[in-house]
């Protein structure tokens, strides 16, 4: 192509590219064309966003969020916090803990070091130290040692410092039997100082008792046929260095044990011994009579306990028991005393006595022999007598009867059986020297024994036996006595008593008991309607009332001890009376104390006494 068709060719494509003039748009077009613009003008172009939110709400907003960056503050101390008491407090870090003897002998005295430790890092307040224990256990006085009962109490430690740890001395004396455990607990109670909760730790400490300076040992028979007489045998000593003071001894009777006496006699009830101090290396004993029931192979216990008063409570150092085999014996016998078993006798009393045996076995026996052992300082022996023979010892108080006496103990056939009889009489008059003489029994034991009897029985000191046990009663005796003429309350008016006149007189109530201790004393009696009862006694502190309306009156004396009005004064009240006689009285005489009644209750043989006097 030629430089002039080139030229002419691109000044023709210029000319075509100069723009037509626009055809005018429709009117649907526009609308496309305006929808095209607002999206574009939404998605691809810059927009000023109008304000939504108005002063008032502005400043609620930076509130909202000035109280939540507070609690997030405040949740962040409070964890905080939490986590350092968490670190500086653990229950686990505070301790307690007993060292001491683990193996005493009873009555020892014992030390006992109490350590508490503190391993935190906060102190802890208001802390005590609080100790447990048994009744064996007894502490000794210490004044920083606050008992709260009989069984526990406490030291105040007050503060106990973070990282420390203190210790505690308590002395305690220990009491019981051979092989009994006593224990000690320690509680360490406290508050951190961190928090107000109190806490507490605790520890035990056990200890065992191995042995007793207070020995006590029982004996009875092995074997035993049921409803026979027995001993049991008690000895006691101390084989420590150091005396007891305020010993007792006491026994706990099988089931079945009839109680006779004992040698020395019962402080209180039948099985209380008060033997009071026991030096180093004394010793004693006690016998127990009584007879012993039960059921063949049945086995019987009795037990035996040395211990000291402490505090108004018994406290045992030292126990030991025995025990009887009941097995059967072909022959049984029994005693009665005016027809009874059980009965307490007085002064001038016959007592008619009854033995009655048999042989209960499948055998005869031969050859069998009746003895009677009767023992007591009341009774005239001198009125002995029986019908049936047999022959008195004397010398061992022993009545025997044998074939020669009573023919079928020859030989007792099985089933067969007996009796015999014999009488005796209390003494009128009994000497009462000491206080010694008090609480007097009759003691009968009667046995029987063949050469036929099973050897196992025979290891028995009574083969077949039964001991009845008298008690006697006290005697009381009351006098009434009047006088005009009176040391202790003077009186006034003629003698002899005149009409319309007054005269008084005083009355003497004089009491006596012989025999046992006697309780609830009193006397009783009326004025007759007409004498007047002035107030005035002597003692003024007696215990005597007097009731206006039906004119009684009662002296309440209580306890009064055996031998009063013999080894010691009698008891006696006075008081005065006065009477005014009436002109139908002349020539009659004036009663002016109706009859007077004394009473009292054995405490030996618990029967209720009575003496009247006019």
């Amino acid at each position: 192509m030629s430089l002039y068709d080139l030229q002419k060719e691109l000044y023709s494509r210029e000319k075509e590219d100069t723009p037509k003039p626009a055809a005018k748009p429709k009117p649907e077009d526009i609308k496309v064309i305006e929808e095209s613009r607002k999206k574009f003008a939404a998605s691809e172009s810059w927009k000023e966003i109008p304000e939504t939110f108005s002063k008032e709400q502005k400043g609620i907003l930076r509130k909202g969020f000035l109280v939540v960056g507070i609690l997030v503050a405040i949740f962040l101390v409070v964890f905080g916090v939490y986590k350092f008491r968490q670190s500086s407090f653990k229950e686990d870090k505070v301790s307690v803990q007993i060292n001491g003897k683990k193996t005493i002998d009873s009555g020892e005295l014992l030390t006992f070091e109490i350590t508490y430790k503190n391993n935190n890092r906060v102190a802890l307040e208001n802390a005590y130290l609080k100790l447990t224990y048994p009744e064996e256990l007894k502490p000794v006085n210490d004044s920083k040692f606050k008992k709260e009962s009989q069984l526990s109490g406490s030291y105040n430690l007050g503060q106990i410092k973070s990282n420390a740890q203190g210790k505690v001395i308590f002395q305690a004396k220990v009491y019981g039997p051979k092989d009994n455990s006593v224990y000690l607990q320690a509680d360490l109670i406290y508050n951190p100082s961190i928090y107000n909760t109190q806490y507490s730790v605790q520890n035990k400490f056990i200890l065992t008792i191995i042995s007793s300076p207070l020995k006590i040992e029982v004996m009875a028979p092995l074997n035993l046929a049921s409803g026979n007489a027995l001993d049991y045998l008690i000895t006691y000593k101390n084989t420590g260095n150091a005396d007891y003071e305020n010993v007792k001894i006491k026994l706990e009777y099988p089931e079945s044990f009839i109680y006779i006496k004992s040698e020395p006699s019962s402080s209180e009830g039948n099985n209380i011994f008060y033997i009071g101090r026991l030096s180093s290396g004394q010793e004693g004993k006690i016998i127990i009579h009584g007879n012993l029931e039960g059921n063949r192979n049945e086995v019987k216990v009795v037990r035996a306990s040395i211990g000291e008063i402490n505090n108004d409570q018994f406290v045992t150092h030292n126990e030991e028991r025995a025990e009887t085999k009941i097995i059967s014996s072909p022959l049984i016998i029994s005693q009665t005393v005016n027809g009874l078993k059980n009965i307490n006798v007085n002064a001038g009393d016959i007592l008619d006595f009854r033995i009655t045996y048999r042989n209960e076995g499948n055998l005869g026996l031969r050859d069998a022999i009746v003895t009677a052992y009767i023992d007591s300082p009341i009774l005239d022996y001198k009125s002995l007598e029986s019908g049936y023979g047999g022959a008195y010892d004397s010398s061992r108080k022993i009545m025997t009867w044998k074939a020669s006496d009573v023919p079928n103990l020859k030989f007792l056939e099985a089933g067969q059986g007996g009796q015999i009889a014999f009488k005796i009489k209390v003494k009128e008059i009994i000497p009462v020297k000491s206080a010694n003489d008090k609480n007097f029994i009759i003691s009968s034991l009667a046995k029987i024994d063949s050469p036929d009897i099973p050897a196992i029985l025979e290891g028995n000191k009574i083969v077949a036996g039964n001991q009845i046990d008298l008690k006697l009663n006290s005697k009381i005796i009351l006098a009434v006595k009047g006088y005009y003429n009176d040391s202790e309350i003077p009186n006034t008016g003629p003698i002899p008593p005149k009409v319309d006149q007054e005269t008084t007189y005083t009355l003497h109530w004089s009491v006596m008991n012989l025999f046992n201790d006697v309780a609830d004393g009193k006397v009783e009696s009326t004025l007759p309607t007409g004498v007047v009862f002035t107030g005035k006694i002597f003692p003024e502190n007696s215990s005597l009332a007097y009731n206006e309306r039906n004119g009684s009156l009662v002296w309440n004396i209580g306890k009064i001890e055996a031998g009063t009005g013999i080894i010691t004064p009698a008891k006696e009240v006075a008081f005065q009376v006065k009477i005014k006689p009436a002109i139908n009285q002349i020539g009659d005489h004036v009663v002016i104390l109706n009859d007077s009644k004394f009473t009292a209750k054995d405490l030996f043989t618990n029967e209720k006494l009575q003496s009247v006097a006019r």
